[in-house]
């Protein structure tokens, strides 16, 4: 691509999503390998983000506006955890990455709060639309959120039992109280010692 491609375009959007790929198959890039990707110098690149957390952040708002949009359309918490899993699932590097987000980033980047103020505005209207006051919601979303994190970790570790990304999702369900157990083998290292 020449190095003049993105003069007359929007670079900083051409960034993010080239990034966006980039980042499933090398989650270490680095800037230079992105501009090069791009045909642009690296400098181009520092001026539209600063720096390469200043990438990562708006990494992680388009992941955040994507996991947003994936989740709209849930009418039931077994709906927004099976589409927000799966989101998870398909994109793991972007994820791990908008999680790895620290909480100062959120108070400093308005793209990003508003992206993730987005997926919590979706989060709220269907886990936990009845609640009684702001903190209980609050914490009806965390919990939904906590299990969801904590299982996508686990499986994405290695640490559960071996299943494919659906019957991950089944027992997810299950173990939020959403779906019906499926039948299972016994797992040894759950049965008691004497």
């Amino acid at each position: 691509m020449p190095r003049d491609a993105y003069h007359h375009g929007d670079l900083k959007a051409a960034a993010v999503a080239a990034a966006e790929r980039l980042i499933e198959v090398d989650p270490a890039f680095s800037v230079r390998q992105l501009a090069a990707q791009l045909g642009v110098a690296h400098r181009a690149l520092y001026n539209h983000f600063g720096d390469r957390a200043g990438l990562q952040s708006q990494l992680a708002a388009g992941g955040f506006r994507q996991l947003a949009a994936a989740t709209a359309e849930s009418d039931s918490p077994a709906g927004f955890i099976t589409a927000y899993a799966r989101f998870a699932l398909a994109r793991p590097r972007l994820y791990q990455l908008m999680m790895a987000q620290p909480y100062t980033a959120f108070e400093q980047e308005p793209d990003l709060r508003a992206a993730a103020d987005r997926l919590i505005a979706v989060a709220l209207a269907v886990l936990a639309p009845d609640a009684s006051d702001a903190q209980t919601g609050r914490r009806q979303v965390m919990r939904y959120w906590m299990l969801v994190h904590g299982g996508l970790a686990l499986h994405g570790g290695g640490v559960l039992r071996g299943r494919d990304d659906s019957g991950f999702i089944a027992e997810l369900l299950a173990i939020a109280g959403l779906a019906p157990p499926q039948p299972e083998p016994p797992q040894p290292i759950w049965e008691p010692h004497a």
